[in-house]
């Protein structure tokens, strides 16, 4: 389930915002002591490179500095709370609770916006964990489907949150922070829409025009396209083509999985179900693993019990068919018919009534 990996990522990230000659951080901290020390860093590319030591006294620090652009920064407390926040030239506000191992930004609108979103998203998070928390495998079908069918419900909900704050906020920093680092998670049309929203002095940063380049190269396998032909080998050292497989099938699945992907293992019992139920009538499937390790590849082919057919170049991220259909997160699904793409990142529930509506 993407959405699990989306919380994750979500949950870590969340931030501030705001405007003057400079920035002053302004902190407070319960269950600290004087002396300690709270690290305050930005991001240069992927690297974080330091910017203060405060110093906490009497239950508070504090920071200055001034920032050219608003960049990506992240505040520490000795390991037991930190926080990614965005740091401009503004007055930001830091909470740090020791107790609670928490932290959290305000003092201006994207900040409050972005500690709202995040306060939201982390109740989202705690009720799908206790979700599963006495799921198992002994579970009747019946519970674990409806199990199934509620986290789906909730990974919605927390889908459209995140879309709605994109919305919102598509023309300052965090709208568009949110837009370029979790466009993955997000169907192609709404990428679309809100690229095209975001304001003309802002489509010039770096991480917006990797996007549009991203989104432009996946232009060509979008939904109504023709598919995209591509091989690599099997298991078995033969090469096999997309197409090779696309002949002899109504309707194919391309299926983008790695051994080492969790949601990919948690999904695949649905996909084998799928595939037991339709290929007697014409639907098939071929793996797409972005493994680099062939032993762990073909070990989970047989742990899973997946009886379609499989390729792989075994360069992990760097797999050339995944980078055909711009595939930046997996499990990824693509289906043709008739060699044409007519359904992209199908499925849990949403599967099988496809498969079913196309083999008519």
């Amino acid at each position: 389930m993407k959405t699990k990996s989306m919380l994750a990522t979500i949950a870590i990230g969340m931030v501030m915002v705001g405007c003057t000659k400079g920035y002053k951080i302004q902190g407070t901290i319960e269950g600290g002591n004087d002396g300690d020390t709270i690290t305050i860093m930005a991001f240069d590319g992927s690297e974080l490179d330091t910017l203060h030591q405060a110093i906490v006294k009497d239950g508070k620090f504090e920071a200055a500095g001034q920032t050219d652009s608003i960049v990506n920064a992240f505040a520490d407390y000795k390991g037991i709370a930190s926080a990614l926040f965005f740091l401009e030239n503004a007055d930001i506000t830091l909470k740090i609770d020791a107790k609670e191992g928490t932290m959290s930004a305000h003092g201006t609108l994207i900040n409050d916006r972005n500690t709202a979103l995040y306060d939201t998203i982390m109740v989202m998070n705690k009720e799908m964990m206790a979700l599963f928390e006495n799921a198992s495998d002994d579970m009747p079908q019946e519970e674990q489907e409806a199990l199934q069918k509620k986290a789906e419900e909730m990974s919605g909900k927390m889908e459209e949150t995140m879309k709605q704050f994109i919305r919102d906020n598509v023309t300052n920093f965090a709208g568009q922070f949110y837009l370029t680092n979790y466009a993955s998670n997000f169907d192609d049309a709404f990428v679309c829409e809100m690229l095209a929203a975001v304001p003309g002095k802002d489509q010039k940063t770096h991480a917006m025009q990797v996007l549009k380049k991203e989104m432009e190269a996946k232009s060509g396998t979008v939904v109504g396209k023709d598919f995209t032909d591509f091989k690599a080998e099997t298991p078995e050292g033969e090469t096999l083509a997309v197409s090779d497989v696309a002949k002899g099938a109504k309707v194919l699945m391309i299926d983008f999985w790695a051994s080492w992907c969790g949601p990919c293992r948690g999904e695949m019992p649905n996909v084998k179900a799928v595939y037991e139920k339709f290929h007697a009538q014409g639907f098939d499937i071929i793996g797409v693993s972005l493994d680099d390790n062939a032993d762990k590849w073909k070990a989970a082919i047989s742990e899973l019990g997946m009886a379609w057919p499989q390729i792989s170049d075994l360069k992990g991220w760097e797999c050339e068919g995944a980078a055909l259909y711009s595939v930046k997160a997996i499990p990824a699904t693509v289906l043709i018919k008739d060699g044409k793409i007519v359904a992209r990142d199908l499925r849990g529930a949403e599967l099988e009534p496809k498969v079913a509506e196309l083999l008519k």
